[in-house]
C-alpha cells in the first residue's frame, strides 16, 4: 500500500513588518546624531540593526538593545562660578561707621537691586559728582570727592533720604554744620555745609523729613549740600542711590 509521504512541518520564522522597519530606522536616525562620534556606540548600533533585520529578535528586543548603550558624557566647555549675591544691608555696617569714623575708601560694589532713596533736595543742580577731582579751594589735583554737591538757594530745606537715627549733629572745619544719619537699612548718610541744623543727636527722623537748611559753612565756595553715603565703612556714590 502506498502511504503518502509525511510532510515535515516547518515553523515559519516571523519577519518584521514594513511599518516596524520604518519605525526602527527613524529611531536609529534620531540616535545617530549622538552616537556617531563614539566608536563603541556605533559598533553596538550595527549589531542591533543586524539582529533586528535577521528576524531572530522582535522590534522591542532590538530597541531595548539600542537603548542600553552607555554614552560618554560630554565635558562642559564653560565653567560658570556660582553667583555671589551679597546681602543688603551687611550686618557690619554700623560697627564700621561708629562715631568719629569718616570713610575714605570707595566701595565699588553696587547691588543689582538696591534702594532708591528720597531726594534730599528736589530740583537741585548737581555741580560736583562723586570721585576724584581737583580740589576747588586748594587746587590740588587728584583729590577724592567723597560725595556729591547739590547747589540750591541758601536756607532751602534739606530732607533725610531715609528713616533713621541722628548719630551726630555737629560742626567741623571742613564740613561746617553737618549731620550723620544712621539709616534704618544699615547705611549712613552725611549732610554737610548746612546753614542750620533742625534736629539733634539721638533723635529719630522719617524719610523726607526736613533736618537742615542749605548753607555754605565750613570749606565751601557757595551755598550747596554735600551729601555722602557710607556702607560698611566705605564710600558709595550717592548718585547711584537717589533720584536727581
Amino acid at each position: 500500500m502506498h502511504h503518502p509521504s509525511k510532510r515535515t512541518k516547518h515553523t515559519r520564522r516571523s519577519q518584521p513588518h514594513l511599518s516596524d522597519r520604518i519605525f526602527f530606522i527613524l529611531a536609529l536616525l534620531f540616535l545617530c546624531a549622538t552616537l556617531v562620534r563614539t566608536t563603541p556606540a556605533v559598533s553596538h548600533l550595527q549589531q542591533a540593526v543586524q539582529t533586528f533585520l535577521s528576524g531572530n529578535h522582535s522590534l522591542e528586543d532590538a530597541v531595548q538593545a539600542v537603548g542600553s548603550f552607555d554614552l560618554p558624557r560630554t565635558p562642559a566647555r564653560f565653567h560658570m562660578p556660582p553667583l555671589q549675591i551679597e546681602s543688603f544691608p551687611p550686618p557690619e555696617t554700623l560697627a564700621a561707621t561708629t562715631a568719629g569714623v569718616f570713610p575714605d575708601e570707595i566701595d565699588p560694589f553696587i547691588p543689582a537691586n538696591h534702594t532708591i532713596y528720597v531726594p534730599p533736595l528736589p530740583d537741585a543742580v548737581l555741580v560736583s559728582p562723586f570721585g576724584y577731582r581737583t580740589h576747588p579751594i586748594s587746587g590740588v589735583p587728584g583729590k577724592l570727592h567723597k560725595g556729591i554737591d547739590l547747589a540750591a538757594p541758601e536756607g532751602k530745606p534739606i530732607h533725610a533720604i531715609a528713616a533713621g537715627r541722628v548719630r551726630t549733629a555737629g560742626t567741623s572745619k571742613s564740613y561746617g554744620n553737618y549731620i550723620v544719619l544712621e539709616q534704618a537699612d544699615g547705611l549712613c548718610s552725611l549732610y554737610a555745609h548746612c546753614k542750620k541744623l533742625l534736629v539733634q543727636t539721638d533723635t529719630y527722623v522719617q524719610a523726607g523729613q526736613a533736618i537742615a537748611e542749605v548753607g555754605a559753612t565750613g570749606a565751601a565756595t557757595g551755598a550747596h549740600l554735600h551729601l555722602e553715603l557710607w556702607r560698611a565703612g566705605k564710600l558709595l556714590d550717592p548718585e547711584e542711590y537717589i533720584t536727581l
